[in-house]
Order: C-alpha cells, then sequence, then structure tokens
C-alpha cells in the first residue's frame, strides 16, 4: 500500500522536508485589505515591512476544501492508495473541517489527522507520518505512530508583545495593554488543542528560561527532535537553539521564521519551541 500525507501550511513544514518526503502542503491564506496572498506569496522582508506600515493586523483564512480536494486528487494520480492529512488543531482552526469535507469525495481514502497543536509542533508529527509511510507502514501503523508523537509533544512559545495575538481571538484568556505596559511575558501551550497560557513572567528572556525549563524536564537526556520558530527574530531564534542544545540532546534541529500567516496572529519577536523525544 502507497501512504501519502498531507499537511496544511499552519503546522510549518519545512521545504526541504516537503521536498525529500514528498508530503503535499496546502496553504492559508493572508488579508492584508483587499489584497490576498497565500502563505508562501510574500517574502518575509515584505511581509514584515508592510505588518509594520499596517494600520491594523492583517487577517487570515483556513485553506478551502477545494484546496484539499485538489491535493487528495494529485497524489491518487500519483499512485497514492490512501492518503493522511495532518492538520493544525482543530479547536483553533477550520482548516481541519476543510479536510474533512474534501475527503467525502476523494478518489482514495482519506484519514484525517489533528495535530492537536500548531507550527512545528503539528509539522514535526507530518514529518514522522511522512517517513515511515516511505518505509512502507500502512494507514494503522501511521495513525499508531502519530498518536504515540502527539502525546510527547512539547510546544511552547512567548509573544514580544499581546497585541497580535489578542486581536487574533485565538488566545482569549489573554489581556493585552496592561501586560505590555508592565513587560509582563504569557508562557503559551497548546492544551487539548486550544492556545492557553500557563505561566506570566517579567521579561521575554525569562519566559524562554521558563519554556527551556519545561521542554528539559519532560524530555531529559532522551535524543530528541527540537524545532525553533521565531516572528522576524533570526539571531534571537539562533541564539535560543543554541540554548536548547546546551540543555537537551538535540539530533535533529530546525530554526525557521512562522511565515506571514502565523506572525500574523502571533507579531514580529515571537519565539517558539517545539521538541518531542524520538523512541528506538
Amino acid at each position: 500500500m502507497s501512504v501519502r500525507i498531507v499537511a496544511d501550511s499552519s503546522i510549518s513544514v519545512p521545504d526541504s522536508y516537503l521536498d525529500r518526503l514528498k508530503i503535499a502542503e496546502v496553504l492559508a491564506t493572508l488579508h492584508f485589505g483587499k489584497e490576498s496572498y497565500t502563505s508562501k506569496a510574500l517574502a518575509p522582508d515584505e511581509f514584515y515591512r508592510r505588518l509594520a506600515a499596517a494600520a491594523s493586523p492583517p487577517t487570515t483564512s483556513q485553506p478551502t476544501p477545494q484546496q484539499f480536494a485538489e491535493a487528495y486528487a494529485r497524489l491518487a494520480a500519483e499512485g497514492a492508495d490512501a492518503i493522511v492529512a495532518v492538520c493544525v488543531s482543530g479547536a483553533l482552526s477550520g482548516t481541519l473541517n476543510s479536510a474533512v469535507l474534501a475527503a467525502e469525495h476523494a478518489p482514495v481514502p482519506v484519514h484525517i489527522w489533528d495535530s492537536q497543536h500548531v507550527s512545528m509542533a503539528g509539522g514535526w508529527q507530518a514529518i514522522r507520518a511522512a517517513e515511515i509511510a516511505a518505509a512502507g507502514a500502512d494507514v494503522n501503523a501511521i495513525l499508531a505512530e502519530l498518536t504515540q508523537v502527539r502525546a510527547q509533544m512539547q510546544m511552547y512559545f512567548t509573544p514580544a508583545n499581546l497585541r497580535y495575538l489578542v486581536a487574533s481571538g485565538r488566545a482569549p484568556k489573554l489581556r493585552g495593554t496592561l501586560g505590555d505596559i508592565l513587560n509582563i511575558k504569557p508562557v503559551l501551550s497548546t492544551i487539548e488543542g486550544r492556545l492557553e497560557p500557563i505561566a506570566q513572567v517579567r521579561s521575554q528572556q525569562r519566559a524562554l528560561d521558563f519554556m527551556l525549563d519545561r521542554v528539559a524536564a519532560a524530555l531529559g537526556n532522551r535524543p530528541a527532535r527540537v524545532a525553533v520558530g521565531h516572528c522576524n527574530a533570526p539571531a534571537a531564534g539562533a541564539a535560543y537553539m543554541a540554548a536548547a542544545q546546551a540543555r537537551l540532546n538535540v539530533v535533529e534541529q530546525v530554526v525557521f521564521d512562522l511565515g506571514p500567516v502565523l506572525a500574523a496572529l502571533g507579531g514580529p519577536g515571537l519565539i517558539g519551541l517545539a521538541a518531542y523525544p524520538l523512541t528506538a
């Protein structure tokens, strides 16, 4: 059986993995007023320049069922007997619903997987699914592996300011203005698929330290895949990965810009950490 993987762009699978593992990506859309762009249409420099000049944050929209249907049809035409679609948390986006609707009329069976995460916390799941699919695993084995990876995933992030995240509505328990004035930085994680603040500390550096402490406590010295995502903060992202390497047994690493759609929701300066332990 040939099983192929579909991933939506909000789980941030890097292009190198998409190409090597032949993962089909379905793109979300960014809206600056009446102008719309797919998540990869704007170069990062251009996006952040426009973001800084915008009177209000841009909005985003999920991929449509038609986009998923086209991806399913393409993979079926390439010989797939079944498809696993790995999606950003269904509690945060309608993306999962689009994937489900498209699956109803797909030419081959499609199994929808809710990563219950965002960005590379979901991306690592899609990558692992594609790896074992390429090695010949069937759908049941892939779903069993995804269950294990998702259960062990560690994901935390902290925004540089609260304006964008509060405006997005994705973290309804956050309140913005006072926290920014006092330089109080929340640490957020995904709990049952929802973004929840789990700590508030003074300064982003203390937030970053808290995140790494939590991941180190969960992973110990087990070999781990680790991703650091940032929004227009490459130096800070690289420095944070170096700190992670000093604390964790990092066997595979990714440092990446979250890109326009997620940066529109989290805002410049955001730093995130996603990691999970490898099993024998």
